[in-house]
């Protein structure tokens, strides 16, 4: 796949589902098919581990492509906008972070695939 077609790929799995739409009134449904859920990058929350929940539950989207077979710890943190993943690779010791400041929802989560799927590094399987 390109990088586009992995971009689409991303949105098509975080569009809202039909199920959903048809629950909307009042809005145009064919506007809203051109959207997709995003993280929520303020970190701020009104209700302590509200971000984490919602953020973690899109990325969650993506795990059974295997994103967290490569890893033995995969987080997505949000601070005054700025995304940092951290992640230590199965099998490897080092604890790394990667900051991707100014990226959306697509380009985070495409950085994500990067560094699993397509990281080349040992693959820990799941039985």
């Amino acid at each position: 796949m390109t990088k586009e077609e992995v971009f689409n790929f991303i949105r098509q799995r975080l569009s809202f589902n039909d199920e959903l739409l048809e629950q909307f009134r009042h809005v145009k449904k064919d506007d809203l098919a051109k959207e997709h859920r995003r993280f929520e990058m303020s970190g701020n929350e009104s209700k302590t581990g509200w971000c984490t929940v919602f953020n973690t539950a899109i990325l969650n989207e993506f795990a059974d492509l295997g994103i967290y077979n490569y890893t033995s710890y995969l987080f997505l943190d949000f601070h005054n906008g700025t995304p940092t993943i951290y992640l230590k690779y199965f099998l490897e010791d080092e604890n790394l972070e990667y900051t991707f400041n100014g990226y959306t929802t697509t380009e985070i989560i495409f950085e994500i695939l990067e560094l699993t799927i397509f990281s080349g590094k040992p693959e820990r399987k799941r039985n």
